[in-house]
Formats: structure tokens, sequence, C-alpha cells
């Protein structure tokens, strides 16, 4: 088969609801010729919810993971896809320090000739990237720099890995979702009028409304949450609005009954467009954990951001999406590790909240955008081609 026409494998852990119209104008880029491969999260993991999806515009091959203690370590036996679909012209494969196949992969593709991407992190959210000292830190670069393209999640990402590889061969592919469907939504819930969507999900129409959206796990900062919450609603009468479900919902809502806490309400997990009238009746997004692609839901609704530089929950470091939180522009990442450092970014944040919300909802629209994200996973793919 010419190289031209040759497939183009995508090997993922599992690929999420957000993920698939990334792959769906990837597939479109090349013609038809992206062969998404993956499997399933492990049984009685939380992610189980973000691999419902529909039926994608390519071709998918599902594969068996291999889950060992819990989630730490992945196996995917891989050699049925190039049985069934051939040599392909490149693959991208997601850049995991947790699957012990992905050195097999990268070998096996190269002695068939085909080019290689890496993408994601290429770091951890628990430490500072440090190869030199932290064994997968080293374990991680040493992968990077054996293929022929790493499309790294942000340009902080990327700077990290400039000191290690050549600057040919490192790609920004900005992570977001696609935020189309969420800016039109916005559109339309604006022409409504908050005061209107308010009303409808009986929210008080006074009174700033803060909102959380996210997994409910120690590490997203649910004891802290509602710390912060019992320290706001001693000066002002506010809504906050709890957006997902997970193993620390009950415990919260006993909290909650408790200590009689104000105005909090637990709305269980709403996807996608679901989620959006009560964001867009928000006035700010509060995620004292760390922090990922929320963000970007966050701003495709004009919901400025307010968090922690370090993440409450045991986790020192946030997500990569957390560098399109630019402090004092489009949220506020606050000093110190407490209850008090967060009322404080809020109370700020909400006195000068038109313009948050302005520069959060540009940003988004200017970079944010599924396009560009794509641009920058094409250009690696057609660099190692």
């Amino acid at each position: 088969m010419p190289s031209d026409r040759r497939p183009i494998y995508y090997f993922a852990r599992m690929i999420p609801w957000y993920r698939i119209p990334v792959l769906e104008q990837l597939n479109e880029r090349f013609d038809g010729r992206l062969v998404a491969c993956a499997g399933d999260p492990p049984g009685a993991s939380s992610l189980g919810n973000l691999v419902q999806g529909s039926k994608p515009g390519y071709k998918h091959v599902s594969l068996r993971n291999r889950w060992f203690f819990g989630e730490r370590i992945h196996a995917q036996p891989f050699r049925s896809v190039f049985e069934r679909h051939g040599a392909p012209a490149a693959i991208l494969a997601e850049e995991s320090p947790r699957s012990v196949t992905l050195p097999f992969l990268l070998r096996y593709a190269k002695s068939l000739g085909a080019g290689r991407v890496l993408w994601g992190h290429f770091s951890s959210n628990h430490r500072a990237f440090d190869p030199r000292r932290h064994f997968l830190d080293k374990y991680r670069l040493a992968l990077a720099k054996r293929v022929e393209g790493c499309a790294c999640y942000t340009e902080g990402i990327a700077n990290l890995l400039r000191p290690f590889l050549p600057e040919r061969n490192l790609f920004v592919a900005r992570n977001t979702m696609d935020l189309a469907p969420m800016f039109t939504q916005r559109e339309e819930l604006a022409a409504e009028g908050k005061a209107a969507v308010r009303r409808r999900l009986a929210i008080p129409p006074d009174g700033p409304v803060l909102v959380y959206i996210g997994r409910l796990i120690p590490e997203k900062g649910t004891d802290m949450l509602l710390e912060t919450w019992a320290r706001l609603t001693k000066e002002i009468l506010a809504t906050l609005l709890i957006i997902g479900d997970g193993p620390e919902r009950a415990v919260m809502e006993a909290k909650v009954s408790a200590r009689s806490l104000q105005g909090v309400r637990f709305l269980g997990s709403l996807l996608r467009e679901k989620a959006g009238p009560w964001l867009y009746a928000s006035d700010l997004m509060l995620m004292p954990g760390y922090l990922g692609l929320a963000v970007n839901h966050a701003f495709a609704f004009g919901l400025p951001v307010v968090s922690l530089h370090h993440p409450a929950g045991g986790v020192k470091f946030h997500s990569p999406e957390v560098e399109y939180v630019r402090s004092g522009e489009t949220g506020l990442l606050c000093s110190g590790n407490s209850s008090e450092a967060l009322a404080a970014g809020v109370r700020k944040v909400l006195a000068d909240r038109e313009r948050y919300s302005a520069n959060a909802l540009a940003y988004a629209q200017e970079h944010l955008t599924l396009s560009n994200m794509v641009d920058g996973l094409e250009a690696a793919i057609r660099h190692v081609l």
C-alpha cells in the first residue's frame, strides 16, 4: 500500500467522550486513515462516565486492557491491530508511564517503518519535573527521546522538554475539548438572560453563584471546598452549585447537613449541554483541588476560575490546563493552602467579575478551539511522516 494511504493508528488506554471530536477532525485531516485503538477503564474506576459517547466517525478497534494495582499499571496487547489493518504510516500514542506495553509498541512500530508521536503530559501532577533525579521522569524523557515527535498539551510542557529534545520534534496541541457547542449554547442563554435562566433553575436571583464541576474525590479538594463555603457564607448570601459525582458525595452531603451550610445544591453528574445553563447562571468556578479541563469548560461560559497555586487534597501540582488561568486576568491562583486564601480570592474576583468574565471567554475563543488543538496534532504527525 502506498505510504500516503497507509493507516495512522492512535493508541490510548481509553477514549473519553471529549476526545471523540478531536479524533474525528484529525481523521478528516488525514482522509479517513485514522484507526483509534483503545479499551475500557477498570471496572470500579470513577473514570467510567468519561467513556460514554456516541458512535465515532472514525475506525475504532477495541483492545483488552489489563489493569494491575487498581489503575497504577496498565498493559494493552496491540499486535492484533497491525495484523488486521496492516503496517501504519505513523502511530500517535498516549504518553503514559503507567502503560508497560508502550515501549514495546514504539519499538514494533519502528520495525515496520512507521513514524511515532507521543501525545500527553510528559510530567507528573505530583512533583516538579526532574529527570536527573526521579526515575519515572527519566523514563518518560527516554521515551520522548526515542520517538520522532512529541505533541505536548501546553507550551509549558514543551518548555520542560526543550532542554533535552530537538526543537524540530516538539509540537504544542493545546489541550481542550470541543467548545464550539458551548459557545453557541452560551449565546442562546445570553439571549434568554441570566435572570431568566436563574429563575428557570430555581436559583436565587440576587447574590453570587459559585459552581464546582468535576469528580467528587479528595484530590479535587472537596473538604476545602466546603471549608471555603462555610467561611464565605458568614459574610454573604450566596449559592454553591456542585456538579459531579464520586465517592466523596455522601461524605460532603453529610457535612453540609451536620454544619447546616446554606445554599449548597448537589446536581450530580451533568454531561455536555445539560451543565450549560448552570454554568451560565454562575459567577465564577471555585476549584480548590487540581485543575484540568474544567478550566476550558468554565471559560466557554465566561466563568473565571479561582483555585490555589498548589492545590488541596494532597496533590502538589495541577494538570497542564492550569496555564490557561492567568492570575489576575482569567481567574485567580491564590497563594497559600487555606480556605481563607480561597475566600479572599473569591471576593476579589466577584468585585471585578465582568472584567474577569470577559477575559475568560475571550481566551477560550482565541486559544482553546478544537481546530487549534488538531493543528498541533496534525503538524506532529506530518512531521514524522
